[in-house]
């Protein structure tokens, strides 16, 4: 059991917690400068509340490690989440369902810099964890799985790409999962497999799918790429009228409110 934080320290607690929680409201306004300022004055804070190896600190190390990462601060992000891995996994263990969220958010750091071996393993571990602790249709499960096939097509790996695909899709195959994100990787994994027919076939069945669930960003990028895809295939008059529709779709985009997480119907099953 923690120890409960001595009379003096409750004001610091209290600081920490209410500096954690402005940070999470400028991230929603898209201030990631200010809210990396906040984050760190919270786990500053909470460490002289509570001390440095507490589960509080990892969480918000995990969380100001994220906001580096998309700040482009990718040392820093790293020693932000190898700081929070190392408190969960000594007052947890090493596959606490904490240490998931923590190790994705490493893997897409990794992924950013290009580094899509290192990315592999912390990935592969992130998923393992979700695996043993989530459902195979939860939110972070997919999301993981989604990006560990990504760095699987990177690596030049398709076949283990696929076979993750074709497990997750087992999972989705209903109005509430995405499927079509992994139709739509699917097709542009065969089509780096020089198998025209079956990505075709996946690049329709994404485009049939966003329509009629309404995701018209990710429908205007699924219809660019397809567009890319059929005048590698000679078809320019089919790729002419994937561009129009792309261009379309994109402009009604920016008439709308609706998030650009590509999984926003799992937030249902989270």
């Amino acid at each position: 059991m923690p120890n409960t934080p001595a009379a003096p320290n409750l004001k610091a607690l209290s600081e920490s917690e209410w500096t954690a929680d402005k940070a999470q409201q400028y991230l929603k306004k898209g201030r990631l400068d200010v809210a990396e300022e906040l984050l760190s004055q919270a786990v500053k804070k909470r460490k002289d509340a509570v001390g440095a190896e507490e589960a509080g600190v990892a969480e918000w190390l995990g969380q100001l490690g994220d906001v580096k990462c998309r700040l482009g601060k990718y040392q820093e992000a790293h020693e932000c989440f190898d700081s929070a891995i190392s408190i969960f996994e000594k007052i947890f263990y090493p596959q606490h369902y904490r240490l998931g969220p923590v190790l994705s958010n490493k893997a897409t750091c990794y992924i950013h810099e290009g580094n899509f071996e290192a990315a592999l393993d912390v990935c592969n571990r992130a998923l393992d964890i979700f695996s043993k602790t989530l459902s195979g249709e939860h939110r972070l499960t997919l999301e993981a799985t989604y990006k560990l096939a990504t760095i699987y097509r990177q690596l030049k790996k398709p076949d283990e790409a696929l076979k993750l695909i074709a497990k997750a899709k087992k999972n989705v195959e209903t109005p509430l999962g995405p499927l079509e994100e992994f139709t739509f990787l699917e097709a542009m994994l065969q089509e780096d497999l020089s198998k025209p027919d079956l990505a075709d076939k996946a690049f329709q069945e994404t485009i049939r799918g966003l329509k009629q669930r309404h995701a018209v960003k990710r429908l205007s990028d699924c219809l660019a790429r397809y567009a890319d895809f059929l005048k590698k295939q000679g078809r320019d008059d089919e790729a002419r009228r994937a561009e129009e529709q792309a261009d379309h779709y994109r402009a009604y985009a920016t008439t709308q409110s609706r998030s650009e997480d590509i999984f926003p119907s799992t937030l249902l099953r989270a």
